[in-house]
């Protein structure tokens, strides 16, 4: 690993020497250059800014999940499935169901960053933490230039590789992605191809629980282990290509920015949008006897179960807007949506005698979609998106969803109130219907899943305070039950979330805090932590150097993570999914960790030891049932960003 970082840090840095010095001119000191990151929103249609991360603040909370959601659920070890505590960061997306519990660590189209940049753009992190027989380390890299003023490629890459601190815990992730932008007057297109490989090493929990204090992590017995050998691997490929021809508008100058707002005018943007993702999901098992599954539906000596999965899809639309200069803004979008979805297994005979066969199944959708927002001055604005597939596989899914922006005030009074709803009527992903493998098989009718979601936020950024409710009702929902079975529930379940965000500052000293509170009206089928919290406190100071002109900016704390107890959900090795279970309560344990964040210019570095408190508070350590945290553990990384 440390090999590899080494490499690409070369070639990464002769790139970025090479490239300035061949667009840089050598007097360049009363120039200023500049670097932006952006990203395209759920649809496509806008580009939506996003600061470059080069601040210190919560450097120490490295792990990508933090950019989703700060309460997760996971199996211990980093680079394992994992599902959001949070009831309302959980996406619905039937597409992405073999690795839906894997999808945070790998790249796709939905996640895609992208850079516009005057001087090549390159960013190194790398990250280690334990012993090295139990170590984590992670690396990420990300590299961009624009070839003109117009048009921009870049790479990333992501490495997850963790031994873990119990037997047979490993994760081996890979993530990498080649991307391309070109953002002209009238004509803007994106493109990114990405291919992801995760393997995740699978004990299947710690066979009991109450031992944990009398083994060294790695003695500690599993259910299953290097007789089983067990695994699960996903790969995948996908790439995507967005363009967009705008007619209309006033004519906006060629710069070297993303800032793609005209001055005036009324404008319309046609726009295809091309997805393409194929992945697979294999589990293997060389001793699927050993006693930890009960049935056996496919004959032979070994596991091998493979799930594939391809969907290729279009998207033509026709967006219209009037000028942004003006009081009163419209805009109107309409277009059309055609999918084509291959799936893939092996079926388990029914008959004794007849060996399995593989299904291939081919499955198309077609949908429409809209879009309709208004902005009044530069207070308020309102957005709605639909979309309604009327022909194919999810014939009768819709979605409904909109969100209103009220801000109030002006400088360091500046606030914003934002409304949000939707109404989702969603069916089964395809394998919730289809699943034969060596351990389970099903075949369901289910029908749709509806949901009723609206809620709002209020942000006052200049007192360092958020807060947040939202309810939802879902009338027949899916899920995994007590089996680890898909099934249905004939019934409506109410959920209520309530999120406060708010930090407190005296002198130097920060006080951090994100709670959230969640109350589900069926604890049967959907079980919540009532409350999730996280707490920073730390020393804050910025260090000022005469004699060189220097600043060291250092951050040094702690931080406590807790839930309250309640019955969360199991994991099941074999499909990869989570299901529920009555049988342990995880939760009731604080977890304290203590850090130090450092940044010279654009470096940063941080220290820390996670789970200080091991041993001194029991050893309920758990997230998942069996599934324990890591025990005390050292970690250090480092971020170097470099461009100008």
């Amino acid at each position: 690993m440390k090999r590899t970082l080494i490499y690409i840090s070369l070639l990464i840095v002769s790139l970025n020497a090479f490239a300035q010095k061949s667009r840089i001119p050598e007097k360049t000191d009363s120039v200023t250059h500049i670097t932006k990151q952006y990203k395209l929103n759920e649809t496509y249609t806008e580009i939506i800014d996003v600061p470059l991360d080069t601040i210190v603040n919560t450097f120490h909370r490295y792990k990508v999940t933090e950019d989703i959601s700060p309460f997760f659920q996971n199996l211990g070890n980093y680079g394992l499935a994992c599902v959001e505590t949070d009831f309302f960061d959980r996406p619905a997306d039937p597409e992405a169901f073999i690795y839906r519990h894997l999808r945070y660590y790998m790249h796709h189209g939905g996640n895609k960053m992208y850079v516009d940049t005057q001087v090549p753009f390159t960013e190194l992190q790398w990250t280690y933490g334990g012993e090295r027989k139990v170590a984590e380390q992670t690396l990420g890299v990300r590299h961009a230039q624009n070839v003109n003023p117009f048009l921009n490629f870049g790479l990333d890459l992501n490495i997850i590789y963790s031994l873990g601190q119990y037997h047979y815990q490993k994760s081996d992730n890979k993530a990498f992605t080649l991307h391309g932008s070109c953002l002209k007057d009238k004509y803007k297109a994106f493109a990114s191809w990405s291919i992801n490989n995760l393997i995740a090493y699978e004990n299947g929990g710690v066979a009991d629980p109450s031992v944990l204090d009398q083994y060294d992590t790695r003695d500690v017995p599993v259910n299953l282990g290097g007789l089983n050998e067990a695994k699960s691997r996903v790969k995948s490929m996908n790439f995507q290509v967005v363009q967009k021809y705008t007619i209309g508008g006033a004519k906006k100058a060629a710069t070297d920015t993303v800032d793609t707002r005209r001055k005036g005018g009324v404008k319309g943007t046609f726009s295809h949008i091309l997805e393409y993702d194929k992945g697979r999901r294999i589990y293997e098992d060389n001793a699927p006897g050993s006693g930890f599954y009960d049935t056996i539906y496919i004959e032979g000596s070994a596991t091998y179960d493979s799930l594939y999965a391809r969907i290729l899809k279009n998207t033509l639309r026709f967006d219209f807007n009037t000028s942004e200069t003006a009081k009163f803004q419209l805009g109107i979008g309409v277009g059309a949506v055609n999918e084509q979805n291959i799936f893939a297994q092996i079926v388990p005979s029914d008959e004794e005698g007849i060996p399995a066969d593989s299904l291939h199944r081919k499955q198309s959708s077609n949908a429409v979609i809209g879009t309709l927002f208004s902005r009044i001055g530069q207070k308020f604005d309102w957005h709605a998106d639909g979309k309604l597939y009327f022909a194919g596989l999810r014939a009768g899914d819709f979605q409904l969803k909109g969100n209103i922006n009220w801000s109030f005030n002006e400088n360091e009074k500046k606030s914003e109130l934002r409304a949000r709803g939707s109404v989702l009527n969603t069916g089964p992903a395809w394998w919730m219907n289809n699943w034969g493998s060596k351990h389970f098989k099903w075949t369901n009718d289910f029908g749709s899943e509806f949901r009723i979601n609206f809620g709002g936020t209020f942000d006052y950024p200049g007192i360092d305070f958020s807060a947040g409710l939202d309810y939802s009702l879902v009338a027949n929902m899916f899920y995994f039950n007590m089996n680890a079975v898909p099934e249905q529930h004939d019934g409506v379940i109410s959920v209520l979330s309530a999120r406060l965000n708010k930090n407190f500052s005296f002198w130097k000293l920060r006080f951090d805090n994100s709670l959230l509170f969640q109350k589900s009206s069926n604890i049967d089928i959907l079980d919540l932590p009532l409350l999730c919290a996280r707490m920073a406190f730390y020393f804050d100071h910025e260090f000022h150097f005469k004699t060189t002109g220097g600043s060291l900016q250092t951050q040094l704390g702690f931080e406590a993570e807790y839930n309250t107890a309640y019955y969360s959900y199991a994991y099941m090795p074999a499909t990869g999914v989570f299901y529920v279970q009555n049988e342990m309560k995880t939760g009731n344990y604080p977890l304290i960790n203590v850090f130090a964040n450092i940044k010279i210019k654009r470096t940063r570095i941080f220290v820390g030891f996670d789970h200080l408190n091991y041993g001194l508070m029991g050893y309920d350590y758990f997230l998942s049932p069996y599934y324990p945290m890591n025990i005390r553990m050292f970690k250090y990384g480092i971020a170097w960003t470099f461009y100008n």
